[in-house]
């Protein structure tokens, strides 16, 4: 009858030792999960470090050059003030006056291209397929032209 009683005792150690492997497991699944969760939100960290430092370098540049286009702008300026300004030329004809101070109101500005009127658009045509062709066959202009 002993026998039986250690065989008891190793099916319990057996079922013991089974159950402390499955909560280990699931511990160390958990484990796994935390540390990865973590490196996750280390390399978001680091990408949004990366995003901030892109574009404040970039506002830098951007301030940068505004300044050298403010400082070529005045330069031009003051040489054609001084190289340009004799009592010979008329002032509309001076090219000293061509310069709009930096100052300037939007509407002393020359209107941009895509601000004029469409009168001069107006007699442009799209393009024509002039190929010769039969009624039902495709132009060459047409988008499933060589397609079979």
């Amino acid at each position: 009858m002993e026998w039986l009683l250690y065989i008891g005792l190793i099916a319990i150690g057996f079922i013991g030792g089974y159950v402390f492997q499955i909560y280990r497991n699931s511990d160390s699944r958990v484990r796994d999960l935390e540390s990865h969760l973590h490196d996750l939100q280390g390399k978001y960290e680091s990408y949004q470090e990366s995003v901030t430092s892109h574009f404040s370098h970039s506002a830098q540049l951007v301030n940068n050059l505004t300044n050298a286009y403010r400082e070529v702008h005045e330069h031009l300026q003051k040489g054609a003030h001084e190289l340009c300004a004799d009592n010979k030329r008329h002032t509309s004809n001076n090219p000293a006056t061509a310069f709009l101070g930096l100052e300037a109101t939007k509407e002393s500005f020359p209107q941009a291209a895509g601000s004029y009127e469409n009168k001069f658009l107006e007699p442009l045509e799209p393009p024509r397929d002039y190929a010769p062709k039969n009624a039902n066959d495709k132009g060459m202009l047409d988008e499933e032209y060589g397609f079979k």
